[in-house]
């Protein structure tokens, strides 16, 4: 065997082996890049994240997370009645789901981005569900006056549902949409008049007591001159008895 014929032998071996060398690698590499693609699947997954508050919410898009509100209802805030049923009813209805959602305002006096939201493949609407069952009520000024959502409030209504069974006078609660109100009202309006006037006490749950009446300033509620709410039975409220 001559000298020639065993070099030509060694370099068709070293090229199948590097050939071998070669594929393995790229073996090696599809597989690592495979399972990159599906971390990254997992992490890209849209879903609602986190709920703040009743019917806001944080939403976790491809890139940022963005915190948004239920388009045209309003829910108790903290301590008033119904408040806990009505997180405990968005935490159930929106946490860890891909609903779809319509944007109705970009950003909102609180920055809030405002969305309409349709759960259950575009059949259940999230704001709608909740008037209809009485843990929220319709802004009607924000909607202007959207007809299914007044349907269903005016049914929650006639069925005593929900907030509507509680005794509270829900439109003293600031909408989600109005601008914020002074601390001090009287340092930055100039009184008109130095004529005095007669302060009601207005509970919390809308009852109007004049002064002498038993309740009066008795338990949680405001001063005012221009009360709104019911009447007391025992001191005739805004009209003496």
């Amino acid at each position: 065997m001559s000298y020639k014929f065993l070099l030509q032998i060694l370099k068709f071996g070293f090229f199948f082996f590097s050939i071998f060398l070669d594929c393995f690698s790229k073996s090696e590499v599809s597989g690592i890049s495979i399972s990159q693609n599906d971390g990254n699947k997992t992490l890209l997954k849209e879903e609602i994240i986190r709920v703040v508050q009743p019917g806001v919410f944080d939403f976790q898009s491809k890139d940022f997370i963005i915190r948004m509100r239920a388009w045209g209802v309003s829910f108790p805030q903290r301590n008033q009645p119904g408040y806990n049923e009505a997180i405990a009813f968005t935490e159930k209805m929106l946490l860890s789901t891909s609903p779809k959602i319509k944007i109705k305002q970009e950003f909102d006096i609180r920055n809030l981005k405002v969305v309409e939201i349709l759960l259950v493949n575009g059949s259940l609407n999230f704001s709608r569900d909740a008037i209809s069952k009485g843990i929220g009520w319709h802004l009607d000024k924000e909607t202007n006056r959207y007809g299914p959502f007044v349907i269903s409030q005016l049914k929650a209504k006639r069925l005593n549902l929900g907030i509507w069974a509680n005794n509270f006078n829900y439109q003293q609660i600031q909408s989600p949409s109005s601008l914020p109100t002074p601390q001090l009202p009287g340092m930055i309006k100039p009184q008109q008049s130095f004529i005095p006037s007669l302060s009601f006490w207005v509970t919390t749950f809308g009852k109007i007591h004049r002064p002498g009446c038993s309740f009066y300033q008795r338990g949680r509620g405001n001063l005012t001159s221009k009360p709104q709410g019911l009447d007391c039975r025992i001191c005739g409220g805004r009209k003496a008895k």
